[in-house]
């Protein structure tokens, strides 16, 4: 090699080595620049708990480099820190998934929680299920217990969705609420209100944030001027005390004496109280015999019961039960308060319990808790007492409780507050980020009266499922011998078999999550279906034996193994079967309204509505080789079904003996489950057709978000004629993720509501 070609290869090596270098100090700038905001957002965590701050730093950070899972953790940490529940579902999905619960177990909890957080309960509780394997070493353990109690509660939170509450629950107004949190609203008569907000004096009236560092929360007064609250001003400076967060505010049934609480920065709480004397406030003083250094105590609710001063409290000291338990403490013949007793295992958990509020009215106390079954965070709950005992606590139901977090419960007369941080709260941070101050006039009866019709209503759809091919396999006809009982029961023999097959070849988690689908399978549909039926067959009977002519509209499902003709055959099998479940009830009690000849002239009568595969999911298998996805697996085990989906009632007298005068009805079917559209696609066709036994009419559709046309046809559809309607986006400066549409037709029932996804 010659000199000239050593110094061509040495300056290509210089080069090399330069630019190594370059990319090289490069990443280690990056390095150093991406690990001081991690520090920021850390500082902002352990110093003020400021979770919404330290949010952005994690985000600038993983925008430098997103494989982090550390700092992904961190960043969804935050994000539920802040009640972002959304994102943090998605964030916390994506470390699941990439690490598998390996090194971040709390990954799948906090992803199933957020699931519920957000409303989803049967997601959330499958997700639950998945994340039970993390904590199964350890089956005392708080995780371990946590994830088994919320899979129940998951099914509570179900039924609790069923049966909602008739009451108007408002939010108080942005004069009262800002973009800030506002909390523990009480009422001191019907209209002046004590509560809690970290406006101070740093938020202007416009809700513009001028400087958050130094943020302390204050107690204000507001008042009702008509049917709007009004914020009146700040509580005097003795009880407002500078550097000292001030919260919780109550007030005596003599109005002499005030309670709060008083937290340092270090949020350290003890209660407080100042006399209140002709107008005057006196000094504020710490309750004696209540407080204990090292421990909080907060959240104080005065009352009087038995003509005694009771006040109770909640607080993490020794000798609790949970972590933050509630108590209480009768004050004595002298006017002092007595050692403090726990109100015992019936309202305190492992977990939180907090916000007390007895009722001297009710002789019940409400608390919020998030431990005992509820829709997600805390919920208010409510327990009959006369302080002695306490009754088992009941849910308060929905829409006093939501998936979000709902606490402070306060009542004067017939109106009751609320601290939540439910969607429709004023935010610049996320839906649910921040408390809000609501408020509802209370029913003279909370209880909502349903007639036999609308119970039956509320049941449906009731969906029935059935194995494979199932009943009476390899046959065209359409009706069979077997009522549905039998083919269930049939069917529930196969469980093991399913678990068998459908794990197949898979490994380790893989294996494990295939065993967990079909448990959820039979437990969340296939059993759910058998047990709705029969929640549903003696609210039938009432009607019938009431007089009433009832018509059943009966859809039937199948799998897309077979051909179609073969399938529709199949589904009417399917319907066939239900038929003979009905007629067969409780040795024939059914069956006069079945064949018309009850006494009283009522009716059952059915109309079939056999699709076959028309609406089957596309990416079911229809390989009969592959038994393990076209038989086996879930998605094609859910298309297999027959869904009781409408319910008719007609007065006997007002029907011919031989039913001719029954209304038959349309039925609208889309052929997409979801509507899709892709990014920057301004049209679609949507593909629907009438399935009923008469003429569809579309009078209108509604869309949740801007940018949206739908062309609806002019005339009414008729039966078993497909259409297609054009929807139409012209996207407006925010393209939202999902919308939905809501069409009104003369179906039954007669709003059908679709969703969009623009991915």
């Amino acid at each position: 090699m010659n000199n000239r070609t050593k110094n061509i290869n040495i300056s290509k090596i210089s080069i090399i080595i330069f630019i190594s270098c370059l990319a090289l100090l490069s990443t280690t700038v990056k390095s150093q620049s991406q690990k001081q905001l991690v520090k920021n957002g850390d500082k902002l965590i352990e110093e003020y708990r400021d979770y919404y701050g330290a949010s952005i730093w994690y985000k600038k950070a993983l925008d430098i480099d997103s494989t982090y899972l550390d700092i992904a953790f961190k960043y969804a940490e935050s994000l539920r820190g802040y009640n972002d529940y959304a994102k943090a579902e998605s964030k916390y999905y994506y470390i699941y998934k990439k690490d598998r619960g390996r090194l971040y177990p709390l990954a799948p909890f906090w992803y199933s929680m957020m699931l519920k957080y957000n409303g989803k309960y049967s997601d959330a509780k499958k997700s639950f299920k998945r994340s039970k394997r993390f904590f199964s070493r350890d089956r005392k353990g708080y995780h371990y217990l946590k994830v088994m109690n919320e899979i129940k509660s998951c099914e509570e939170a179900i039924k609790i969705m069923k049966d909602s509450i008739p009451v108007d629950i408002k939010n108080m107004g942005s004069d009262i609420n800002t973009y800030s949190s506002e909390l523990g609203g009480t009422l001191l008569d019907d209209s002046t209100l004590i509560y809690s907000s970290l406006r101070d004096e740093k938020m202007q009236g416009n809700n513009i944030v001028i400087d958050t560092a130094l943020y302390l929360v204050r107690l204000f007064k507001g008042s009702k001027h008509g049917d709007v609250w009004k914020l009146d001003d700040k509580l005097d400076e003795k009880i407002n005390e500078p550097n000292f967060h001030i919260a919780n505010g109550c007030l005596n049934a003599k109005g002499t004496v005030f309670y709060y609480t008083r937290c340092d920065r270090s949020f350290n709480c003890k209660i407080y109280a100042i006399n209140y004397n002709n107008g005057e406030w006196d000094t504020p003083y710490e309750v004696e015999g209540i407080n204990i250094d090292g421990f909080n105590t907060t959240h104080p609710s005065i009352a009087e019961v038995d003509n005694k001063e009771v006040l109770f409290f909640s607080s993490n000291r020794n000798g609790g039960i949970g972590q933050m338990d509630i108590w209480y403490s009768r004050k004595d013949a002298n006017g002092n308060f007595m050692a403090p007793a726990n109100v015992g295992k019936k309202i305190n958990t492992i977990e939180d319990e907090i916000t007390p509020y007895y009722s001297p009215k009710d002789t019940a106390l409400y608390f919020s808790s998030n431990w005992h079954y509820g829709l997600g965070g805390f919920d208010i709950f409510k327990s009959k007492s006369d302080i002695i005992k306490f009754d088992k606590p009941e849910n308060m139901g929905y829409p006093i409780n939501t998936s979000t977090n709902d606490f402070y419960y306060n009542i004067r007369n017939n109106t009751a507050l609320i601290t939540s941080n439910r969607k429709g709260s004023f935010t610049k941070k996320g839906e649910t980020c921040c408390n809000d101050i609501w408020v509802y006039e209370i029913p003279d009866t909370i209880k909502q009266v349903y007639t036999t019709l609308e119970e039956l209503n509320r049941y449906l759809p009731v969906r029935l499922y059935f194995h494979n091919d199932h009943p009476n396999p390899r046959t065209t006809d359409t009706l069979t011998s077997l009522n549905y009982t039998t083919t269930y029961k049939a069917y529930t023999r196969l469980y093991n078999e399913y678990k068998r097959e459908y794990a197949k070849g898979l490994k380790k988690e893989e294996k494990e999550d295939a065993l967990l689908d079909i448990e959820d399978l039979f437990s969340e549909n296939i059993d759910k279906g058998a047990n709705d039926l029969t929640l549903f067959t003696p609210l039938l009977i009432k009607e019938l034996e009431a007089g009433k002519t009832i018509t059943l509209t009966i859809k039937g499902f199948a799998s897309p193994l077979s051909k179609s003709d073969y399938n529709v055959n199949l589904t009417l099998r399917r319907v066939s079967s239900l038929i003979n479940y009905l007629s067969e009830y409780e040795n024939g009690k059914i069956l006069p309204y079945i064949n018309g000849s009850a006494e009283n002239g009522a009716k059952l009568v059915f109309i079939k509505v056999p699709f076959g595969e028309y609406q089957s999911v596309k990416t079911i298998s229809d390989d009969v080789k592959d038994t393990r996805n076209s038989v086996y697996s879930p998605g094609a085990a859910l298309e297999r079904k027959i869904e009781i989906i409408a319910i008719q009632a007609n007065d006997t007298n007002q029907i011919a003996m031989d039913g001719s005068e029954i209304e038959k009805l349309p039925l609208l079917t889309f052929k997409d489950s979801i509507f899709h559209l892709k990014l920057g696609q301004t049209e679609k066709m949507i593909k629907l057709i009438n399935n009923g036994e008469a003429p569809l009419k579309i009078f209108s559709a509604t869309f949740s978000c801007e940018g949206f046309t739908i062309d609806l046809p002019g005339l009414e559809i008729p039966r078993m004629e497909p259409i297609k309607l054009r929807l139409t986006y012209n996207p407006t400066e925010h393209i939202p993720k999902t919308c939905a549409v809501e069409f009104l037709t003369n179906t039954i029932p007669n709003k059908i509501r679709k969703e969009i996804i623009i991915q």
